[in-house]
């Protein structure tokens, strides 16, 4: 009994052993590449990116057989063009970045171990290629040529440069058209025309954006762009622009259409028009088949990873049936080797019945796994394409969610706007009163002004006169010297005169000080009319954009509303996708209250 137990618990542990899957992880896509010689460990060469363009990146790695470390490599990197391969400087690491020199190349990796200590030995050779130029910057070339491009650059800085020079940071430029290509380096413009050697563009092995402008042989410029895009459209306008001077397209035609002998008498010259067709024809083959050759290599790459993944179930299958074979032995071994009684054939018949019966069971729940799987996979698939406009839905729905918020918010504080309004209105009338008041004083310091000119003028008829009679006066004390009372009258009217200009000085002192003072109090009092005039205006004009905001988030919320119902009702039954929670949906599908909008708007107006 004890055995059968084993074998039934076995028995269920196949198909959780078969349903038993890992996610496979987000691996970038990658390329393998041919690798050939002898070595005790294992070796990979691939290329990182999306595809054999030149904007990915060459990885060469290797890992022990038993550990499964990593191992360090020392790499030779070489450029093979046909059967012609040429050494890449500076680089030695197990990565090369891939650019615009190896368009139509062969990239091959000589590899071994970089310590001798380990006991690994070998040398192994790893080959990918060739390479094309990416659609997209394909796209930019074809739009570019036609007319040119400046490329805006920077002059790039030496690693031992502590103090960079401040036109270093500066932006620069590179103007490249068909005639020439010119330099312009704070104002100053270097050019430089097409010709067998110049100009011509180093790439960097090592950085993705710089590299080395050769306009003669001693105009030299260290650039550096702003993307890796940049450098190989500046590199490839460059050299089709040179090839076409050097290689005319009458050449290239001739090459690839031989002349023909001169047409006799009475035949037509229909061959060159054939031609035409035929390698117009050519051309787009040749463009269908690299299409083709695309989608060939993507199917690939899916493939291949479709077969790692059923490799990998495959084994997990065979693991979980080997385990449950030496199960089943081990259990039979106890059981032969057991000093009980003999097991009744009819009870193991029934029990193996029932097994059968649980094994078919367990069959059909897998074959439901397996579509419930396959389910999911396509809903998975679905929802990764409508994941874009899914996000929009849902910037949306938040968007909406705030405005209601904001316009629930809005009518809740209605009766408080109500009486913000009531208190400005207040506070504009006693401004008004204030503004009248002032008014009214400032007509009386005008009218009290008036009166002190008036006695400043009356003061200045006085003391003109007393000045008249003073002089009379002198005359007469002169024609009589010798009076002792006239001496005495003389002086009692030089006191008298004393006294009247010190009490004019006086006036005139208190008059300039309350003309500077009424001055004072008007300015100040204007300032304060045109402060609150301002902020009668400023009120006024807030008020009139909150009821247009109130206006405009009703009549936006109306829309919705009725928006939203249009398209429940076109859905009919089925189910949203972009809903996240019932609740969304009946946030959705739930009307605007017109009586709520109408009394929100009468209590804002």
């Amino acid at each position: 009994l004890e055995s059968l137990l084993k074998l039934r618990n076995a028995l269920k542990e196949i198909p959780r052993k078969l349903l038993k899957r890992q996610e496979p992880a987000q691996e970038d896509d990658l390329l393998l590449g041919k690798v050939t010689g002898k070595c005790n460990f294992a070796f990979t060469f691939k290329v990182q990116g999306d595809g054999c363009f030149q904007t990915g990146m060459l990885v060469a790695a290797a890992e022990n057989k038993e550990s499964g470390m990593p191992v360090p490599l020392k790499c030779r990197w070489k450029r093979q063009v046909g059967d012609v391969s040429v050494d890449i400087p500076g680089v030695s690491s197990n990565m090369y970045q891939i650019s615009a020199d190896d368009i139509g190349t062969h990239i091959c990796v000589e590899a071994s171990p970089a310590d001798d200590d380990d006991e690994l030995i070998g040398h192994v050779t790893g080959e990918i290629g060739p390479f094309e130029l990416d659609p997209q910057t394909r796209r930019s070339l074809d739009n570019s040529l036609g007319r040119g491009y400046t490329f805006p650059v920077q002059l790039a800085r030496a690693a031992d440069d502590v103090q960079a020079s401040p036109t270093a940071a500066q932006d620069h430029s590179v103007l490249v058209n068909e005639h020439r290509v010119s330099v312009s380096l704070s104002g100053a413009e270097v050019a430089a025309d097409y010709n067998e050697l110049y100009p011509k563009v180093i790439m960097h092995t090592l950085d993705t954006l710089k590299f080395q402008l050769v306009l003669s042989e001693t105009r030299c410029f260290d650039l550096v762009v702003q993307s890796r895009a940049s450098r190989d459209l500046l590199a490839l306008m460059i050299r089709y622009f040179q090839a076409t001077r050097q290689v005319t397209t009458s050449a290239v035609v001739a090459s690839l259409l031989p002349p023909q002998a001169p047409l006799q008498q009475g035949e037509t010259g229909g061959g060159s028009l054939d031609a035409c067709i035929v390698l117009e024809r050519l051309v787009s083959e040749v463009n269908k088949n690299m299409l083709t050759k695309e989608v060939s290599e993507r199917v690939l790459r899916n493939t291949k990873s479709e077969k790692r993944e059923l490799q990998e179930q495959l084994m997990e299958s065979i693991g979980g049936c080997t385990d449950v074979i030496v199960g089943l032995q081990d259990q039979f071994h106890e059981g032969a080797s057991g000093q009980g009684p003999a097991p009744d054939p009819a009870e193991l018949a029934a029990q193996v019945r029932g097994i059968e019966a649980q094994n078919k069971a367990l069959g059909d729940a897998l074959a439901q796994e397996h579509k419930r799987r396959e389910d999911l996979r396509t809903s998975r698939l679905a929802a990764e394409e409508a994941k874009p406009q899914l996000h929009e839905r849902r910037e949306e729905r938040d968007m909406l969610r705030a405005r209601l918020s904001q316009l629930a918010s809005r009518s809740s504080t209605a009766q408080q706007q109500d009486m913000a309004d009531q208190s400005h209105a207040l506070e504009l009338k006693r401004l008004r009163q204030d503004v009248e008041k002032l008014h009214n004083h400032k007509e009386q310091l005008r009218k009290m002004l008036q009166d002190k000119e008036r006695e400043k003028q009356e003061l200045q008829d006085n003391f003109f006169y007393v000045k008249g009679q003073l002089e009379k006066w002198q005359l007469r004390v002169a024609q009589d010297a010798d009076g002792e009372g006239a001496v005495k009258e003389l002086e009692r009217h030089h006191q008298t005169v004393n006294n009247a200009m010190d009490e004019r000085t006086r006036f005139s002192m208190r008059l300039e000080s309350c003309l500077r003072d009424q001055e004072k109090d008007k300015v100040y009092h204007e300032q304060q009319i045109d402060r609150l005039m301002q902020a009668n205006a400023r009120l006024m004009e807030e008020k009139d954009r909150a009821t247009r905001e109130v206006q405009r988030v009703s009549t936006m919320y109306s829309d919705v509303a009725s928006q939203l119902q249009r398209e429940a009702a076109g859905q009919g039954g089925q189910t949203d996708t972009f809903a996240a929670d019932p609740a969304d949906q009946a946030d959705a599908s739930a009307p605007a209250d017109p009586e709520e909008v109408a009394r929100i708007r009468q209590l804002l107006s």
